[in-house]
């Protein structure tokens, strides 16, 4: 759903207990903040896990996704989580276990193979991957819902409980989306001041019809959520589970997967997918019956929607220039859009520049502490693209008289994710003129 692995997850929270009789197990929010969450213990989720760059700087830059220990060598997850990585030895990376904190405590173990469902096309269509780990982790595995009790435990009207490490404001936000911009709630991108939390939080949501998620949803889906942002998953818990409870304990009956996100105004019914309707698919895989497939890209697609977000821009535009914080790299060498572009980018565009006016030139140019590229597909439907023609690490391509269009811009990284990860960058588009940018010939196909 998202590249780079921001994927779909951090926690609203509820104003109420979750299920009579488990409050002094675990109270879920008894205050009023909402898109906070309340911490919750490793010790009432055993089977919950990070999966982390195992290249960070620590376990809190290196989250991305959340996932479950379902059996003493696999785990869990959504497709689009690790949909990029490689199948086979997928070294960059790790599962991070036994703690609820990112700060410390648990044991990170190395992945050896990866199985994405074979039918994943995207958000609630097979969103489910399996993760077989490199040694047995010893960590207590979750109960998956079983089609025997499914009808029981994920009826429409029940409740269920969310957990992850996902983006979530600052403390002092209080119920509502807090001091968000107007640019902000209309983003796709995450509101600047939210970040992934170091505890594991939890909230409690109700279970609802599948249509208030997509009219056209199946039963391989579970829709759960408010109509208002009472309590959501954000960026940071896609692949995490979605809880119900019988008189056996907590069962994982579904795995975040997408849906509105967190901040926007309207509904806030979040998409899992459901565990019970793959019972069979996850037997099969693991017990060897099911061949791996690789879903990675090859190239490029700028015809997918840019990850954070896009402006647009007529000549004379203010302030000048515009600034775009991004994460710069992806999976894909650049020399794939065109010979002599060289750095690794993601499938989707980063960043999108709607472009009006003429008179003025046009600059794109990428600051970072890493050493980054630039890649454009321009109005005229060629790759432009640049390394270091703006300093030592800094990439910039200008137009003299632009083209009056569409700007796709990806913002790279000279060596690959498994190395670095991905780098914050900043994506600063002028006005005014700038240096003199490389450019790449229209690919021939």
């Amino acid at each position: 759903m998202f590249t780079k692995a921001i994927a779909v997850g951090a926690l609203v929270l509820a104003s109420w207990t979750f299920f009579a009789g488990r409050a002094e197990a675990q109270e879920f929010c008894s205050g009023d903040r909402v898109m906070g969450g309340c911490p919750v213990s490793i010790g009432d989720f055993p089977w919950m896990v990070s999966l982390n760059r195992a290249n960070a700087r620590s376990r809190f830059d290196g989250h991305f996704c959340g996932a479950t220990v379902i059996a003493d060598r696999w785990v869990l997850t959504a497709a689009h989580c690790v949909d990029t990585e490689p199948p086979n030895n997928p070294m960059g990376l790790e599962v991070y276990a036994n703690s609820s904190s990112l700060s410390g405590g648990g044991i990170a173990y190395d992945v050896d193979r990866i199985y994405v469902h074979a039918g994943y096309q995207g958000v609630g269509i097979n969103d489910i991957a399996l993760l077989e780990m490199a040694r047995p982790m010893a960590v207590t595995p979750v109960r998956l819902s079983q089609a025997p009790t499914a009808a029981t435990v994920e009826a429409p009207g029940g409740q269920s409980v969310i957990i992850g490490w996902g983006l979530t404001p600052p403390p002092h936000i209080a119920r509502g989306r807090g001091p968000l911009t107007v640019e902000e709630r209309g983003s796709t991108s995450a509101p600047s001041l939210w970040d992934t939390s170091e505890v594991l939080l939890g909230a409690a949501v109700p279970i609802v019809q599948n249509s208030l998620c997509d009219p056209s949803a199946d039963d391989t889906i579970i829709c759960a959520g408010f109509r208002e942002a009472v309590a959501d998953a954000c960026r940071g818990d896609s692949g995490g589970p979605l809880h119900a409870y019988d008189a056996q304990g907590y069962v994982q009956v579904g795995l975040v997967s997408g849906g509105t996100y967190c901040h926007q105004d309207g509904d806030h019914y979040g998409t899992y997918t459901r565990v019970s309707a793959y019972t069979d698919w996850i037997n099969a895989t693991m017990a060897g019956e099911t061949p791996q497939v690789d879903l990675r890209a090859s190239e490029p697609d700028y015809t997918l929607p840019p990850t954070f977000g896009f402006v647009q821009l007529s000549a004379g535009f203010q302030p000048d220039p515009h600034r775009q914080q991004l994460l710069a790299g992806g999976s894909l060498l650049a020399s794939s859009a065109g010979q002599g572009c060289v750095g690794h980018v993601a499938e989707a565009p980063d960043f999108r520049v709607q472009y009006q006016g003429s008179g003025a030139p046009l600059s794109f140019e990428v600051t970072s502490q890493f050493d980054t590229t630039l890649l454009i597909n321009a109005p005229d439907g060629r790759w432009y693209c640049d390394d270091d023609s703006a300093g030592e690490l800094q990439p910039n391509i200008t137009w003299g008289s632009p083209l009056q269009g569409q700007y796709d811009i990806y913002v790279g990284t000279t060596a690959p994710s498994d190395e670095v990860g991905y780098p914050q960058a900043e994506l600063i588009i002028g006005g005014g003129g700038g240096g003199q940018g490389g450019t790449a010939p229209d690919p021939t196909k």
